[in-house]
């Protein structure tokens, strides 16, 4: 197992002129990630693309991880942020619009979001960007089990803890594809659909099940309509 990397803590600056700064360095980070991985990233480029003394950016960030850590946190605010305003309960319905907006959000930022959807696949993953990226789905999953445990319908003889993690992995998986170009928005919304009810119908007991099966089976049959015609185009 990768140990964790402590960040290293930074003096907060809070001076309007800084917190513009740090913004415009994030933001031009965002970019450069987007058009060419973590290897495009560097100090020195950052600082000419950005307009800023490197010795700002060592200072706010303290050093290139530190920026590319910045610009998953900050993204993933952004985020939580939006979904917090919804205040939504997360029954099925709202669990799968959720699920379509992040598509729409992957499909919005493409570039960064391939990139940084690698993190969770790489060798030696980033631990806290990681943590970051998946800690919506994570959000997500334990809010509609939540819901679930409160209603009766879930059983008590497994790990649930572990079938959460593991459920989140299996959410990444699909976005992995996404960004191999496996799948399209329009199939990659209907396997992120199949793939939460696949995890959901392991946890849920009687006529609750039931449902969530017979949903899954109608998501599968559209999942392999919309295959059949992206392979005759």
């Amino acid at each position: 197992m990768t140990a964790e990397k402590t960040p290293a803590i930074r003096r907060r600056y809070t001076s309007p002129a800084m917190t513009e700064r740090r913004a415009r360095i994030v933001d031009t980070a965002h970019r450069i990630l987007g058009e060419g991985g973590v290897a495009a990233l560097t100090i020195r480029r950052l600082s000419e693309d950005a307009g800023v003394a490197q010795r700002t950016l060592y200072r706010l960030f303290g050093d290139k991880d530190g920026v590319i850590s910045a610009t998953v946190i900050d993204r993933m605010v952004e985020v939580r942020e939006h979904i917090a305003r919804r205040g939504a309960t997360y029954s099925l319905d709202v669990v799968f619009r959720e699920l379509d907006w992040m598509v729409n959000e992957l499909e919005r930022d493409s570039l960064y979001a391939r990139v940084v959807i690698d993190f969770v696949f790489a060798p030696e993953p980033r631990e806290l960007e990681v943590r970051e990226l998946t800690s919506v789905a994570h959000a997500r999953f334990s809010g509609w089990l939540a819901l679930q445990q409160a209603k009766g319908h879930v059983r008590e003889d497994l790990d649930l803890p572990t079938l959460v993690d593991s459920h989140v992995m299996h959410e990444f998986i699909v976005y992995r594809r996404w960004s191999l170009g496996q799948c399209a928005g329009d199939v990659c919304r209907a396997e992120l659909h199949a793939c939460f009810l696949q995890s959901a119908a392991l946890l849920l007991t009687g006529d609750m099940r039931e449902t969530y099966m017979r949903k899954l089976a109608t998501i599968q049959k559209k999942i392999a309509r919309l295959r059949r015609a992206a392979g005759k185009r």
